[in-house]
């Protein structure tokens, strides 16, 4: 507004003095070696206003010419004021520089409090916008100030490379503030304006890996190459991943693919129990049950396991009660060390509804050891022969004992019957382990 009142204002004042100029013109003459030259003030007024404008326009040019080309000369020619000016704008210029490189150097290391202060001076000798923005920009983005950095990152539009600064400066906020949707979607739109932004990409595939995202995990290691992930992929997480794919695959029936799964998961990691079962139980449904039973029978050698034992029950379903008790003993007679045998006997027994030879060998397993799944199953046996006294008595005896036919997460506690990469109480990654 007050723009333009001061327009309005130089307007009328010009306007006046042109009209004023019109109503008054005089005659001006001039007297140069006998020649007259005669016209009025307003013409005069104008040719000398034309000249000034040209003999400035001339003295420029030839000034920035021979600046160029011949600076002494210069000297020689104008005031030294004007040449004093000019090499005090060189100078300044090459101090800017100056400050650049240690300003760059103190970004590389991290040092925010001399990059700032080194800014300021830079700032002061030269004003150009989009290079200070750049700077601050990288200053807050090296101080985790992120929101700061998006802002200065943001102010220069349509730049794609600006524009990849901005969404890993909102990538890094919500990975600060522990929004996992929100940073993926921001490392998603990174690595679709750049595929080979790695960084990136390793910390979407962990964003994967703590959500259990598992086939887009395996989506990126098949894209850029598990070279890339060594420092995130561990051989645990190789056979985590594949072992929950393997658990996904089973539940939708694709076996064969849940085998594939369970078998790179096992190359990982030998003898990891939830791909393990996944196998045999994969096995079991495509009807190769001589070759679970066989599996079954070389691992229980040297690690015998209740799971192992429920599935080699469920190889010999279709047998008569006495053959699946008799097939039971015979696994467990391959590691007679161990109570697991004697336990899984019992249970076999105890379900085919043989009590007295399920209460035998129950009571074998707890002379071995004393298990909280031993004295319940003794209980139900128990209370089956009609003996309630002696299961109040086991199931006291169990309440006193640790479960231990159940997974259990090591950072809540959270049981689980069956095995999970991510606990579902906590989200704890790689969490859930047998508790034996």
């Amino acid at each position: 507004m007050i723009a333009v009142i001061w327009f309005l204002f130089l307007t009328s004042i010009i306007t006046t003095a042109l009209v004023w100029m019109l109503d008054h013109n005089g005659i001006v003459v001039v007297n140069w070696l006998g020649y007259e030259a005669k016209t009025d003030i307003l013409t005069a007024i104008l040719l000398a206003i034309f000249f000034t404008f040209f003999i400035s326009a001339c003295s420029y040019i030839l000034a920035r010419l021979l600046a160029i080309r011949f600076p002494n000369l210069l000297k020689l020619f104008f005031k030294r004021n004007y040449v004093k000016r000019l090499e005090k704008l060189v100078s300044r210029h090459h101090q800017a520089f100056e400050l650049m490189s240690q300003l760059s150097l103190a970004l590389e290391v991290g040092d925010k409090k001399s990059a700032l202060e080194l800014h300021k001076k830079f700032s002061k000798l030269i004003k150009h916008p989009i290079l200070n923005n750049f700077f601050l920009g990288k200053i807050f983005f090296q101080n985790q100030e992120f929101s700061k950095a998006a802002e200065f990152f943001i102010k220069f539009g349509e730049n794609k490379h600006a524009k990849i600064l901005v969404l890993k400066s909102k990538l890094k906020l919500a990975l600060q503030n522990q929004d996992d949707v929100t940073a993926i979607a921001y490392a998603k739109q990174i690595l679709s304006a750049k595929r080979d932004s790695f960084d990136s990409a390793k910390t979407l595939f962990t964003l994967y890996k703590r959500r259990g995202l598992w086939q887009e995990a395996k989506g990126l290691i098949a894209e850029y190459g598990s070279d890339q992930f060594k420092d995130e992929l561990q051989q645990r997480d190789v056979a985590v991943i594949n072992s929950a794919l393997a658990i996904e695959a089973y539940q939708q029936k694709k076996f064969l693919l849940a085998i594939k799964h369970a078998k790179i998961a096992l190359r990982a990691e030998d003898n990891f129990l939830p791909s393990l079962e996944i196998l045999l139980k994969s096995w079991l449904r495509l009807g190769l049950s001589f070759k679970t039973i066989w599996k079954i029978k070389s691992l229980w050698r040297d690690n015998p396991h209740l799971i192992l034992a429920e599935i080699f029950d469920m190889a010999n379903r279709k047998s008569s009660p006495q053959n699946r008790v008799k097939a039971m003993k015979k696994l467990a007679e391959l590691n007679n060390d161990s109570a697991l045998g004697k336990l899984a006997t019992g249970i076999v027994a105890f379900k085919v509804g043989q009590y007295e030879i399920a209460k035998e060998f129950l009571h074998l397993s707890i002379l071995k050891e004393k298990t909280n799944r031993a004295y319940k199953v003794l209980a139900n046996v128990e209370k089956a022969l009609n003996n309630e006294e002696e299961c109040k008595k086991n199931l006291a005896k169990s309440q006193m004992l640790t479960r231990d036919d159940h997974y259990s997460c090591n950072s809540c506690n959270h049981v689980s019957s069956k095995w999970s990469a991510k606990c579902n109480s906590c989200g704890s990654y790689d969490s859930l382990e047998w508790n034996s």
